[in-house]
């Protein structure tokens, strides 16, 4: 998948992530309020966090973009292989950029790239990304012990 580019109230354009982005990919990550609303929420150390990013880049199998707003990297959104023809999205935003459209337009300009099935998964009580995700076309699932599974499907 190529970069990609799209609007929302502040425009984005949205690059392949390198090399040069893993330390900041793991500041995003791993901030605590992040943390706090993702399936894994214990930290990883930026050591560990390296090996995986350096694998993940060699491979190239599995697309991990930065989100840029006026020139500057402000997320990150990747597509993880779950299953015959389906992915998982991830999407992080620096604190300071959220809430003005940036992720819904990220998620937005993925899906229409990815044109395949793609779930996401939310805590319940994570109205903000449930919103987000609600309005690019995702629909709930399954719910398990507060964890709300989205799907995403090109057919719908």
């Amino acid at each position: 998948m190529n970069a990609l580019a799209t609007t929302a109230v502040v425009m984005i354009a949205m690059r392949d992530a390198g090399p040069d982005d893993c330390e900041q990919i793991w500041h995003w990550n791993f901030a605590p309020d992040v943390r706090a609303r993702s399936k894994r929420s214990e930290a990883v150390g930026f050591a560990e966090h390296a090996r995986w990013f350096e694998r993940r880049i060699v491979d190239g199998r599995e697309p991990i973009w930065i989100i840029e707003a006026q020139g500057t990297p402000v997320g990150v959104v990747r597509l993880d292989v779950v299953g015959s023809g389906q992915w998982r999205i991830s999407i992080a935003l620096a604190a300071e950029w959220r809430g003005n459209g940036i992720g819904r337009s990220a998620v937005a300009a993925v899906c229409r790239a990815c044109a395949c099935p793609i779930v996401a998964e939310i805590f319940a009580d994570n109205l903000a990304s449930r919103a987000c995700f609600e309005a690019c076309g995702f629909r709930s699932i399954v719910e398990r012990d507060g964890l709300l599974t989205y799907q995403w499907d090109p057919e719908d």
